[in-house]
């Protein structure tokens, strides 16, 4: 039902997961969460097949480009992967896309400075962003972070069921949701199984959006956009929302059953909404 497919940049290869594509129907690019991957949305796939998906690895998660020894995985630097994606995959014709958590901040950012690259915009228990700090131990706290990452050695688990028990038990999510994670960020050797998410990933950002450049560009966005908020999220979205919705020019909020992973637990009311939403 779903194929590998590879989206080659010039900084390295994208992995994605697609259906079968048909003719003239809306196409939509699928931006996961923080530590998750493109099966992320194999739910959400599966409920909408008349749309031709294209759920992508962000760079460092699933089968995705790791980056250089001496990068690190700066927020904004998702925004030039995500446009090259565009190019590349789509010809820079506008797309649909849907995140989810963090990939629903990069689609924010996405909408609000390239605006002309996004047709629709879909976000799901996610809102506004993270902005910086004004405490500046901050700063410091996250390059100390770098340091004890890279002391760490990467967890292995003796069993594929022994990784997705810890996947479930480390997000709030159903052990069926995280087995489609898992499977797909593993990888087996001799001494067990081992995750191929980039270690980086676990460490502090020092550099992120201020609160006043955040506004700015979610009032730059031009797309329609539909916020999808889980009933039993996380309170950090409903606080966001809040605090940013006066400042979306064209958003539409619909609360949906389940928690986080709410595309993925109890896809079917995210599901109607997107396809409601899609076909206005």
């Amino acid at each position: 039902m779903f194929k590998e497919q590879s989206i080659p940049l010039s900084s390295g290869v994208i992995a994605a997961l697609e259906n079968t594509h048909q003719a003239n129907q809306t196409p939509i690019l699928a931006i996961h969460g923080w530590l998750d991957n493109a099966a992320s949305f194999i739910p959400l796939m599966s409920e909408l097949p008349e749309f031709n998906w294209t759920a992508i690895d962000l760079p460092g998660h699933g089968n995705s480009y790791h980056r250089p020894e001496h990068c690190h995985y700066h927020f904004i630097d998702w925004i030039s992967d995500l446009i090259s994606i565009i190019k590349v995959k789509y010809n820079n014709e506008p797309v649909v896309i849907v995140g989810h958590s963090l990939g629903g901040m990069l689609a924010t950012v996405l909408a609000g400075v390239y605006p002309e690259l996004v047709k629709k915009l879909i976000v799901i228990d996610a809102v506004g962003l993270v902005t910086q700090s004004e405490d500046a131990t901050d700063i410091r706290k996250a390059l100390d972070s770098r340091v004890e990452q890279a002391k760490k050695q990467k967890t292995k688990h003796i069993s594929l069921k022994a990784a997705v028990k810890a996947r479930t038990y480390a997000g709030d999510i159903k052990p069926s949701s995280a087995e489609l994670l898992v499977k797909r960020n593993i990888s087996e050797s001799e001494t067990g199984f081992q995750w191929k998410t980039d270690q980086r990933l676990r460490t502090s950002s020092p550099v992120r959006l201020s609160e006043q450049q955040s506004i700015s560009i979610i009032q730059h966005i031009k797309a329609p956009t539909l916020l999808c908020v889980a009933k039993n999220g996380y309170e950090m979205v409903k606080v966001g929302y809040k605090k940013y919705k006066t400042y979306y020019p064209n958003l539409i909020k619909k609360d949906v059953s389940g928690s986080h992973h709410c595309h993925m637990d109890e896809p079917i009311d995210t599901a109607i909404e997107i396809k409601r939403f899609i076909g206005h």
